[in-house]
């Protein structure tokens, strides 16, 4: 789990940085053109709270996606949070012991 504010920090990140450098630095590996497209959605479509739940529940605004977005989106949460954890932007999940 993250904090609402790590995930607060997040959006803002999102929602400020252009989509070009967002896509140098988040696509490679699992986290594809499609994943990063969901994602902005989900960030610019939402407030900070609704971010953060919807991050938390794995939910989505009530935004329209494309076929290929919305065959994503039930495993698309975990692929965000690798992606965002390997350049910094989210601690590692610390698993339980």
């Amino acid at each position: 789990m993250y904090s609402p504010e790590e995930l607060n920090s997040l959006h803002q990140f999102l929602k400020s940085t252009g989509e070009g450098n967002l896509k140098n630095m988040l696509c490679g590996g699992k986290m594809t053109d499609v994943h990063l497209r969901v994602l902005l959605k989900v960030a610019r479509n939402s407030k900070e709270e609704e971010f953060v739940q919807h991050w938390e529940n794995s939910t989505f605004p009530k935004v329209k996606f494309a076929p290929n977005e919305t065959a994503l989106k039930e495993t698309c949460y975990p692929i965000f949070a690798e992606a965002c954890a390997k350049v910094g932007l989210l601690s590692v999940a610390k698993k339980a012991a």
